[in-house]
C-alpha cells in the first residue's frame, strides 16, 4: 500500500509538472514576439547609452554605464505591464484562465505560474541590455568591477518580483479603462523616483525626508542593486540588503496579488 508520505510526493510532482506546462505554453505563445521584444530592448537601450554617454552628459565620465545598469534593471518593469492589459482583457471578456483553474493543480498556482511566465518573458527580452552596452562603451565598461553571480542574482530577483507585481496590478485593475490611471499614478512615479537617473545617495544630499520616504520604492532597489553588482558597491545602496528587499516586496505583492485574483474568480 502506497503510503500517505509517497502520495503526497507524487501529488505535488504532478502539480509541479501542471504548472511548468502552462508555463512551457506561456512561453511557445510568447516566442513569436520574442524577437521583435528582444529588438526593440537592444535599440532603446542603444539609444539611452548613447544620449547619455556622448551627448547629454557627455562631461560626466561613465554616465552611460549608470544608465545601462538602470536600464537593465527596468526594462523588465515595462515589458510585463503589456501582459496586465492582456490578463485584464481576458478576465473582462472570454475568461480563457478559467480552463487553467480545472486543471489538476492547487488555483493558486495558476496565478503563481502567470506571474513566474510574465517573469521569464521580460528576462527573455532583456538579455542583451548588458552585451548591449558592453558593445557601445567598450572601454568605458570596466569589467572588472563586475560581479556576474551579482547581476545574475539581483537580475533574477527584480524580475520574479515584476512577474508578480504585474499579477498584483491586474488583480487591482478593474477594466482596460483603467489602465491609463495605472500608467500615471503608478507606473511611473515608481520609475521616475526609482534611481534610474540618480543614485539614493544624491537624493538623500538633495531632500532626505524624500530619499527615506522613497525606500519604499522597490525599484530603487532593483536599480542600486544592479548597479552595485556592475559598476561595485560604492556609491549605491548594500547589494544584499538590496536583495532581501525585492524578495520582501515580491511575496508581500505576490501573496496579495493571488488572494485577490482567487476572490475576483471566485476561487475561495
Amino acid at each position: 500500500m502506497m503510503s500517505i508520505g509517497t502520495k503526497g510526493r507524487s501529488h505535488w510532482r504532478l502539480n509541479i509538472q501542471v504548472f511548468f506546462s502552462l508555463v512551457h505554453r506561456d512561453m511557445r505563445v510568447f516566442l513569436p514576439m520574442l524577437k521583435h521584444r528582444i529588438w526593440n530592448a537592444v535599440f532603446v537601450t542603444a539609444l539611452c547609452v548613447y544620449v547619455f554617454e556622448y551627448i547629454g552628459f557627455a562631461s560626466v565620465a561613465g554616465y552611460g554605464l549608470f544608465i545601462a545598469a538602470s536600464e537593465c534593471a527596468v526594462v523588465g518593469f515595462f515589458e510585463v505591464m503589456e501582459n496586465v492589459s492582456r490578463l485584464v482583457a481576458d478576465i473582462k471578456g472570454p475568461r480563457a484562465i478559467t480552463y487553467a483553474l480545472t486543471l489538476p493543480i492547487p488555483q493558486w498556482m495558476v496565478f503563481a505560474r502567470i506571474a513566474f511566465s510574465n517573469a521569464i518573458q521580460a528576462m527573455a527580452i532583456s538579455c542583451l541590455i548588458l552585451p548591449t552596452a558592453k558593445l557601445m562603451l567598450w572601454n568605458q565598461f570596466d569589467l572588472t568591477e563586475t560581479s556576474y553571480p551579482k547581476i545574475f542574482l539581483i537580475f533574477f530577483l527584480s524580475y520574479l518580483f515584476y512577474g508578480f507585481f504585474s499579477l498584483w496590478l491586474a488583480s487591482m485593475v478593474k477594466g482596460l479603462e483603467s489602465l491609463g490611471n495605472v500608467w500615471s499614478r503608478i507606473i511611473f512615479p515608481l520609475w521616475f523616483l526609482g534611481c534610474y537617473q540618480f543614485t539614493w545617495k544624491a537624493l538623500l544630499i538633495q531632500s532626505p525626508t524624500v530619499a527615506y520616504i522613497n525606500l519604499i520604492n522597490p525599484l530603487v532597489y532593483c536599480t542600486e542593486g544592479m548597479r552595485a553588482a556592475v559598476m561595485g558597491q560604492e556609491g549605491c545602496l548594500p547589494y544584499w540588503w538590496c536583495c532581501l528587499a525585492i524578495i520582501g516586496f515580491t511575496v508581500f505583492v505576490g501573496v496579495i496579488g493571488i488572494n485577490k485574483m482567487m476572490r475576483r474568480l471566485d476561487c475561495l
